[in-house]
């Protein structure tokens, strides 16, 4: 059995066209993971700004009634409270 097994190996490795293709698929891993870093950076400075824009704005802003503050401050407590939402809110949004 093991002998078999080495010949399997042996006669993939002679095939330059699956060698090609394994190398290409893993240049392309390599490439999608950079994609995948520069994103996750775009979403995490994005998430820093919109999560402090809308905290500021909920310790600044008077509402206009306690149903619409009320209302509004669930909302920005759902999707925006922090980081970590934000960031998932964001991967959501373009998803």
């Amino acid at each position: 059995r093991l002998l078999r097994g080495l010949k399997i190996v042996r006669t993939i490795k002679s095939v330059r066209a699956f060698r090609t293709l394994v190398h290409q698929i893993l240049f392309t891993v390599k490439s999608m993971m950079w994609a995948m870093f520069l994103l996750l950076i775009i979403i995490y400075l994005f998430a820093v700004s919109f999560t402090q824009a809308v905290n500021t704005h909920r310790l600044d802003e008077g509402w206009a009634s306690f149903e619409l503050a009320e209302h509004a401050d669930s909302r920005f407590h759902k999707y925006w409270s922090s980081l970590p939402r934000s960031m998932f809110t964001l991967f959501m949004s373009i998803t």
